[in-house]
């Protein structure tokens, strides 16, 4: 009976790795050249105009936090689905980037005034570092400082824990156009946007920058005291990187772009080659994505979720997207000693 029972077993196994290969067969050859087979990109929010999602970050908990733009307004999720707004601006035209420190206070770039900062759990925002031009998307290093990009002048600030401002890379490969960029068109925003979003490798030894208007992934080593190296071109000019908005990494050091001009993700890979994951034009609710994160929960750590901004199609398709990439990303959080 053992023996009939085993020669069962093998024959159903056998029988269901058949009919596996075959459906994913059928699959492969149904599915059109460019498309995705096996659906991975789900919108898990969705926002009314005039409430734009330029950047995102999710804290320990998987609590998402969102940087409405045009209202200034700081907006938590939490894993239910609940809202509020933490917080709200009162200076400055538009809120941009946002991170969350390890002791869980966020901070907010403000263009026309800087950065600020907002408690863990809500409270009244405080001004951290006043800030020239248009500071935009941020990063902690390992010790806990904070860096900014700067997108008009193409600079890289370091901000000390005391709020004082300093540029950390001024290379002239953080700077942007007014003119036609990679795929010969001016960019939406008519802005000459430079350094973009930024974010930091596994091992902490080098950052890398999204150039806007050029299409371009910059890497900038950082050096054992922590001074900025010489920079150079990662990847791009590629039209495929148009609008190269915010970024993150993987524990392999790809690089996940957001690229709100061509309503696109795309990865770098270390070797610097351009894959897209997910793209407007072959049906993923992707309207101007701008910024991406990891997931931070046991189960969420190979997904990105995406920030849709959605300026371009005037608040329509505004929300959170998230896709798996099948690779653990970096943790947010670092120690602040």
């Amino acid at each position: 009976a053992m023996t009939s029972h085993r020669r069962n077993h093998r024959t159903l196994l056998a029988a269901l790795i058949f009919t596996s290969a075959t459906i994913a067969s059928s699959l492969a050859l149904a599915a059109p050249a460019g498309a995705h087979p096996v659906p991975r990109v789900a919108r898990i929010v969705s926002l009314p105009d005039p409430q734009l999602p330029e950047s995102i970050t999710l804290d320990r908990r998987g609590d998402i936090y969102l940087s409405l733009n045009p209202l200034k307004e700081l907006l938590k999720i939490t894993p239910d689905g609940t809202r509020s707004v933490l917080a709200t601006i009162p200076a400055g035209t538009e809120s941009l980037g946002v991170r969350l420190d390890a002791a869980g206070n966020a901070y907010l770039a403000v263009a026309g005034s800087g950065i600020w900062r907002v408690p863990a759990g809500g409270g009244t925002p405080a001004l951290f570092a006043a800030m020239p031009g248009l500071p935009n998307a941020m990063a902690f290093d390992r010790r806990g400082r904070l860096y900014v990009s700067e997108s008009l002048g193409g600079v890289i600030y370091r901000i000390s824990r005391d709020g004082s401002v300093a540029a950390w890379s001024s290379s002239p490969l953080l700077v942007g156009t007014s003119g036609p960029g990679p795929c010969g068109l001016v960019h939406p925003s008519g802005l000459p946007l430079g350094a973009n979003g930024i974010a930091f490798n596994a091992r902490g030894n080098a950052m890398f920058v999204a150039n806007t208007t050029l299409g371009t992934i910059v890497r900038i080593p950082v050096l054992r005291d922590g001074r900025a190296g010489a920079a150079s071109v990662y990847a791009g000019p590629d039209c495929r990187l148009w609008g190269a908005d915010g970024i993150a990494l993987d524990q392999r050091d790809h690089v996940y772009v957001a690229a709100n001009a061509e309503r696109d993700i795309v990865r770098v890979s270390p070797g610097g080659k351009l894959r897209v994951l997910a793209s407007f034009a072959a049906g993923d609710p992707l309207y101007s994505p701008s910024d991406i994160v990891f997931g931070t929960g046991r189960g969420d750590r190979t997904r990105i979720f995406i920030s849709d901004f959605a300026l371009f199609t005037g608040g329509v398709g505004a929300g959170v997207v998230t896709l798996n990439t099948g690779v653990p990303g970096l943790p947010l959080l670092h120690r602040t000693g």
